[in-house]
């Protein structure tokens, strides 16, 4: 799923209790006592409190979000800012703690929030340990995302989102100076990767005119100026981190062991060590290369290895002008199989359209699915898929085609769209919580994507061709948990950790160079996958166990997906506490 700037959902590893019933000297009538429910309204009050702390402090994210009342405004990325913002989100957790110190609430509600506080207290330690305003020079180019939004959605008439766009655009130069200020001794890749989406942002702006002028006829002057003052910008803060930055770019970008371990203990509602985690990765790595093996045989018995196969198939690709066509006739035929087997449920309004990446995001996407606002009406997903750069040899082109191909077209568009990330996402927006709403675990939800490519393979949906690549990603998935692991906690460098992937799981130099980039930046999520399949299997065993001749498939997916973007151990408190 699209790397998103999201405030991440969290959870406590020990479940808080509802207080127990006062004595009785007659036995209860059977059946579950009545929730004590007291404190929902404040604890769904203290919901729209922290929305409004978003609001407050970035209006970018709001604008992901749906909110569009500061759409004129970019975030303040001063350094004094920073501090206040640290210092509201303090206030705001020790006063939760305080109020609610014993919650009586329903078991939702208190899932609420345990999300809540935790979001908060985790989001103050990884800011205040990774300083990402002095560290992360592409944090500089977040208003293309919110940019991006108002030109691709259809929540307002043109003319007022056009508007908006060129007040935001008007103000980069103040966003770039603030880069110029802060930006310390970020880790190089980290640079590398700012200076690729900076050419990137130079096409979207191009691209945007034709768009601006149609919202806006007569107002070409203002537009052009606009967009020359974005630009400029843009190729100011390029030169910078080439000329400045770049020389000094000599930070690390792991979070170390302690801050790993924080991480997955409150994010991610894990019992599991670092340790264990990647034994887990290494032994399903093992496991799935012998199912490679295996089918490999199956499909040529005079193969040496699965590798080869691979290979041949990797030659079975769309031309380059068929790419996205191609993606979109596998998303159509995944969402009809799902339909006639009816094993999950469609939500109202279900719409995914298949889009070319934004250009500055294509440095380190492949294809990827973006989601609709959560307080946006409109429901459409938007599923990206990246253009091969035609600038580039043959031999790049024919790379990157060979990762695109028909197997890996068919998975992809399981993963991201059907009953991958758009059903998932499409029914977590609908879950009336103002916390769940605008939280989301990458354990649940890149679990349940994988969990889905799992699901298709049961139904019986894959030819060996699809299954072998379907295998393919998840070895790169099993992989992803021993590289976060050790690029994070054991000193294992950048060229190591892309060796793994080209030399192990034999992808292609160039997505596996990318794949890397984005492990560095985002500690926990790429083990995130595998680890959240298998907590969601486990959740569907147990499921099983307990409804017996009830069980459908359909029961426990319209069930797990009812409940928002929750971590796996907050769902089976809430599944299972009855």
């Amino acid at each position: 799923m699209l790397a998103r700037a999201r405030i991440v959902a969290l959870a406590v590893l020990a479940p808080l209790l509802a207080c127990p019933p006062a004595p009785v000297l007659i036995p209860p009538a059977a059946g579950p006592p009545a929730e004590d429910t007291r404190d929902d309204a404040e604890i769904a009050r203290a919901g729209q409190a922290y929305l409004d702390l978003i609001v407050a402090t970035s209006p970018e994210r709001a604008t992901t979000l749906g909110l569009h009342a500061r759409d004129k405004d970019l975030d303040d990325r001063s350094l004094p800012a920073f501090e206040r913002e640290l210092a509201m989100e303090q206030r705001m957790l020790d006063g939760l703690r305080a109020r609610f110190a014993t919650p009586h609430a329903s078991r939702s509600a208190r899932t609420d929030l345990e999300i809540l506080e935790h979001s908060l207290a985790a989001a103050l330690r990884v800011k205040r340990e990774r300083r990402p305003l002095e560290n992360q020079p592409d944090v500089y180019e977040g208003p293309l995302d919110a940019l991006f939004v108002m030109t691709a959605r259809t929540y307002a008439p043109p003319a007022e989102r056009a508007n908006a766009v060129l007040a935001r655009l008007e103000k980069l130069p103040v966003v770039v100076a603030q880069a110029k200020t802060n930006l310390k001794h970020p880790p190089r890749v980290w640079t590398e990767i700012a200076i690729e989406k900076a050419a990137g942002a130079k096409t979207f702006l191009d691209d945007a005119r034709a768009e601006l002028l149609v919202a806006l006829p007569g107002e070409q002057a203002r537009i052009d100026r606009a967009l020359g003052v974005a630009r400029d910008a843009y190729a100011s803060f390029s030169s910078f981190l080439q000329k400045e930055v770049l020389p000094r770019s000599t930070g690390s970008y792991a979070t170390g062991a302690e801050l790993f371990a924080f991480m997955l203990e409150e994010v991610y509602f894990l019992d599991e060590s670092a340790d264990e985690l990647a034994q887990l990765g290494r032994r399903l790595l093992a496991e799935t290369g012998d199912a490679m093996t295996a089918l490999a045989k199956k499909m040529d018995p005079k193969v040496s290895g699965w590798p080869e196969i691979t290979l041949r198939l990797k030659s079975n690709h769309p031309k380059a002008a068929d790419l996205r066509a191609a993606y979109k006739t596998e998303v159509d035929r995944a969402r009809a199989f799902l339909v006639a087997k009816d094993v999950v449920p469609f939500p109202p309004g279900d719409l995914c359209d298949v889009v070319d990446t934004p250009p500055f995001q294509r440095s380190t996407i492949t294809a990827a699915y973006d989601e609709p606002p959560p307080f946006d009406k409109e429901t459409r997903g938007l599923f990206f898929v990246t253009p091969v750069d035609l600038t580039l040899s043959p031999e790049k082109q024919e790379e990157m085609l060979r990762e695109s191909d028909h197997g890996d077209l068919v998975d992809t568009a399981v993963h991201e769209t059907y009953p991958g990330h758009h059903l998932q996402v499409s029914f977590e927006r609908l879950y009336p919580s103002v916390v769940r709403k605008v939280t989301a675990t990458s354990l649940f939800e890149e679990g349940w994507a994988l969990y889905a490519e799992e699901l298709m393979n049961e139904l019986g949906y894959y030819t060996d061709e699809e299954r072998m690549m379907q295998l393919e990603w998840t070895l790169v998935r099993a992989a992803r948990v021993v590289i976060d692991v050790g690029l994070h906690t054991r000193g294992m460098t950048f060229d190591e950790a892309v060796a793994i992937l080209t030399g192990q799981v034999h992808l292609e130099r160039e997505l596996a160079l990318s794949e890397v980039k984005r492990y560095t930046e985002e500690p926990t999520q790429p083990l995130s996958y595998l680890v959240g399949r298998e907590m969601i299997l486990r959740l569907r065993e147990r499921y099983k166990q307990q409804d017996k001749d009830r069980f459908t498939l359909k029961r426990f997916h319209a069930d797990v997906l009812s409940r928002g973007g929750i971590a796996p151990g907050l769902l089976a408190e809430e599944m299972f506490e009855r």
